[in-house]
């Protein structure tokens, strides 16, 4: 007879055996080629001195991944709020090392700007830390058949779509 305790074990058993195959394996060559997300508002500002008119914010990332294990990283988002723009944009470089579902980033380079169109004075440049990243790597297909990666962290998870080539 099988009680209610034994099933659940079971049944957790069954579920981690399930995720343990499940785990992809990725080499450098999966990952080489070009991974893009971000996205823009719909809604525009109005500058009603020049009529000209802009998003009031977006954003854009970019991997760059090389068969011979180095990367680039381009991020840069803006925000317009009551007609000032600050934006940060950031470029990211180095090597990568990947084992199994983990990918390491080396960074040789990993400068930062920082940018408020009412306070240009406040504008900020910098070459922040040159510290590894790591993260698990995943991958899923869109309803559209896109190939996306996902790269989770400590700070969270970020699918980037794989650029037609």
């Amino acid at each position: 007879m099988v009680t209610k305790r034994s099933f659940i074990t079971f049944a957790l058993l069954a579920l981690a055996a399930a995720n343990a195959f499940s785990q992809e394996t990725f080499t450098t060559s999966d990952l080489a080629g070009i991974w893009r997300t971000g996205g823009m508002s719909t809604i525009g500002e109005r500058n009603t001195v020049t009529g000209s008119t802009t998003p009031s914010n977006g954003n854009t990332q970019k991997y760059e991944f090389a068969a011979n294990g180095t990367f680039n990283f381009v991020g840069y988002m803006q925000s317009t709020v009551y007609g000032c723009t600050t934006s940060l944009f950031n470029d990211k470089r180095g090597r990568f090392e990947i084992d199994e579902d983990r990918l390491t980033l080396i960074p040789s380079k990993n400068f930062w700007r920082n940018a408020n169109s009412c306070s240009p004075s406040s504008t900020k440049e910098r070459n922040y830390t040159l510290d590894r990243e790591t993260f698990t790597v995943r991958t899923k297909v869109d309803e559209y058949d896109r190939l996306f990666i996902c790269l989770t962290n400590t700070k969270g998870e970020s699918c980037y779509r794989r650029e037609k080539e």
